[in-house]
């Protein structure tokens, strides 16, 4: 069972950003000065990828930070979730930071967590040298796959740390190890094993709402092991007397309007495709499906140039969201 991963990464990490640097960067996060806020530049970072898009991503986010070095001393901070190996992936972060100074004039660090499978694929540098010229570049990652590793330092971690992103990176395994049809009754039991520890690890109300719309997005179930999962949940929360099942049902309500206005852009995407391109097989309506709606709407603007069906096809190919 695959699911869209660029919205729940998305949501979390805009939620709680200070905390996703303390949980992955942490001697970047002690530099920074949380006191004076911080700022997410959509649009500004929205105008560079647009110039140097060159492959796949789920999540970038530009962040204005200040430091504790100076007054007036404030950087950007580019972060890239990526999910699957990207042939020239160190190269785009290279373009995108160089791009992001020539528009600021502002330092800028870029930050990448790895959330694909091969524990060898580590890109975290670009080199460019011609007749004595040379350009070295280097940006920090964490690699989720490291967390695995029975015993290490990380994986201690997720098992003892408060912070949400431990949850987080737990999911986002859990998830992975229960790809498939024969796997989703163990994964019905690892959602429910990682629900309660939101209850049992101290999170406040908001939290736990917060991540397990996580853990709703990416371990997704069939309809018959959700029903089995709630009425597990719901068991548990009336033993320990804590009554948030109420809320994720509401927020449960939420998710399936979501999806209803999701099911609506498809449907008005899918006449205007046809109208621009001829008509869309059921493998390429499948494939569209995939999409968010951020994904939909810019699918809609750049469609008009489309001439083909071979090129919708490209599009989707390039653009179609990484899944677990």
């Amino acid at each position: 069972m695959s699911t869209p991963l660029d919205t729940p990464w998305k949501q979390i990490l805009d939620c709680y950003f200070p905390q996703f640097m303390t949980f992955f960067f942490p001697d970047a996060n002690c530099a920074i000065d949380w006191r004076r806020g911080f700022d997410f530049l959509d649009n500004e970072l929205q105008q560079v990828t647009r110039e140097s898009e060159t492959g796949k991503r789920i999540v970038d986010r530009l962040v204005k930070v200040y430091l504790h070095s100076g007054e007036e001393n404030w950087l950007l901070l580019h972060i890239e979730i990526q999910n699957q190996k990207e042939k020239d992936f160190n190269e785009r972060i290279y373009i995108y930071s160089t791009r992001l100074f020539d528009k600021f004039r502002r330092p800028v660090a870029s930050f990448a967590v790895l959330g694909d499978t091969d524990r060898y694929w580590r890109p975290q540098s670009f080199q460019l040298a011609a007749l004595g010229s040379r350009h070295d570049f280097s940006f920090q990652i964490a690699k989720l796959v490291d967390y695995r590793q029975p015993g290490a330092q990380w994986s201690e971690l997720l098992e003892t740390s408060n912070n949400p992103f431990a949850i987080v990176v737990r999911a986002h395994l859990a998830a992975q190890a229960t790809k498939g049809k024969a796997s989703q009754q163990r994964r019905q039991q690892r959602k429910y094993n990682l629900t309660v520890v939101l209850y049992e690890r101290g999170y406040s109300k908001q939290e736990v709402i917060d991540l397990y719309r996580f853990i709703d997005w990416v371990m997704t179930l069939p309809p018959a092991l959700e029903e089995v999962f709630r009425a597990d949940l719901e068991t548990y929360e009336r033993e320990k007397n804590m009554p948030y099942i109420s809320t994720i049902e509401r927020m449960g309500e939420a998710r399936g309007e979501a999806r209803g206005k999701l099911e609506g852009k498809l449907e008005l995407l899918h006449v205007l495709l046809t109208a621009q391109v001829g008509g869309i097989s059921v493998e390429t309506t499948e494939q569209m499906k995939q999409l968010s709606i951020e994904q939909m709407d810019q699918l809609a603007l750049e469609s008009r140039g489309f001439t083909s069906i071979d090129e919708l096809t490209e599009w989707l190919k390039q653009k179609n969201s990484p899944s677990l």
